[in-house]
């Protein structure tokens, strides 16, 4: 689904503010790039991301921008096992015709510890 800079902000800022792990690919003429890091900073004209040993900055002028929810796959069997794995994706057209896609990689959640009896 197409969406907006404004709604794409939103998405950044709490992958930002939560350090979501995320799955990043970034295609252009010259290069595939394929990691795992965070989004780092943004702003209206940048999108920084990184990982432990790498950084990209990515120019938003003139992106636009489509947000997928894997649980909205057609198909039952792809729909189950991303759903199983990732949260929300966008992916961005970039001006100069390059495309990146961040998926946000789910995080089991914290099991409790158990007590220990006495």
């Amino acid at each position: 689904m197409v969406t907006s800079p404004e709604d794409a902000r939103l998405l950044f800022t709490r992958w930002i503010e939560d350090s979501s792990p995320l799955r990043i690919r970034l295609r252009s003429a010259a290069l595939i790039f394929e990691g795992v890091g965070v989004a780092q900073s943004y702003d209206a004209s940048v999108l920084n991301l990184g990982g432990e040993t790498w950084q990209v900055v990515v120019p938003l002028a003139g992106a636009s921008y489509t947000f997928s929810d894997p649980r909205e796959a057609p198909e039952g069997s792809v729909r189950d096992a991303e759903a199983s794995r990732y949260e929300f994706g966008l992916a961005l057209e970039l001006a100069n015709g390059d495309r990146l896609a961040l998926i946000e990689i789910k995080v089991p959640d914290a099991e409790p510890a158990s007590e220990e009896s006495e």
